[in-house]
């Protein structure tokens, strides 16, 4: 879908074509050629609506298409950039862009229910990094919230991701102990679930046991992907055709944020600080 909109955006028809618009320019200096590739960046961003930012007023859908299938697509490809992006911090371990992209992801959240308990703990996260704690407490919470298990650059996950798994591990052997069993039997099961994991998981790998995972296994054929693209060339979804319906989400908007009004998000924020914070307030000019 991303590829489809470079090239819709480039006027290109297919991924061997020249451009036809919006060509960027590139000039022999590489600073120069640098700023023309931001600008051009910049540019396709702001056509698609990736720099939507929550409206001030309560007619935001104003500047949405008549055409469906074009919302549909680009509020996808919004979706999937953001979920991108994301993954990308959390394996490089990039503690600068947590707080920013978790305030995308409350405004998504909070446009999916106002009522989120994830807008909740986005908002909660965000609060105790910029206003509750010492910087020092703040960059070990930032820092401590991947972990690196195998060592090598991009391989970090989740730390709480790890702790799910110890948990899952640790409970697995208690329900092996079966019934009656003692504290002290839980402790040392618990104590030893870690290296119980490790030897099983050296047999599966010994005797060619696929491991069990939700990710794919596969990769997609490459006779499916040409099929796909050329579904989307012949059905152009990001190029807007007044009229054009999506049948299945025919309200659909261009990008998540875009009904969310200002004054509601405020309100409600100001109620979960309330809550979670014992009356005490924030300002909103930071």
């Amino acid at each position: 879908m991303v590829k489809e909109q470079l090239m819709e955006f480039f006027g290109m028809e297919s991924p061997a074509s020249s451009c036809t618009q919006n060509v960027i320019q590139l000039v022999k200096s590489k600073s120069e050629n640098y700023e023309s590739l931001l600008n051009s960046l910049r540019q396709f961003l702001d056509h698609f609506g990736y720099l939507d930012y929550v409206h001030e007023t309560d007619d935001v859908v104003s500047n949405d298409t008549d055409d469906t299938v074009y919302n549909y697509s680009c509020n996808l490809c919004y979706w999937y950039m953001h979920l991108m992006m994301f993954e990308d911090i959390v394996k490089e371990g990039d503690v600068a862009r947590i707080i920013p992209c978790l305030m995308v992801c409350a405004q998504f959240f909070f446009s999916n229910s106002r009522l989120s308990k994830y807008f909740q703990e986005c908002l909660d996260f965000v609060l105790k990094c910029e206003y509750c704690m010492s910087p020092m407490q703040t960059i070990r919470t930032l820092e401590g919230a991947f972990v690196n298990l195998r060592g090598g650059a991009a391989g970090n996950i989740e730390s709480d991701l790890v702790q799910e798994n110890s948990v899952r591990n640790q409970k697995d052997l208690i329900r092996a102990l079966g019934a009656n069993k003692s504290e002290k039997a839980i402790q040392r099961s618990c104590r030893a679930a870690y290296t119980v994991s490790d030897i099983f998981e050296k047999i599966e790998i010994s005797t060619s046991v696929r491991k069990v995972s939700s990710r794919h296994q596969t990769p997609a054929r490459i006779k499916d992907n040409e099929v796909i693209a050329n579904s989307l060339r012949d059905l152009r979804p990001f190029s807007k055709t007044i009229g054009r319906v999506c049948q299945g989400m025919p309200n659909v908007l261009c990008s998540p944020v875009r009904k969310i009004n200002s004054v509601d998000l405020k309100f409600r924020i100001k109620q979960v600080v309330d809550r979670l914070y014992y009356g005490h307030t924030i300002s909103f000019d930071h």
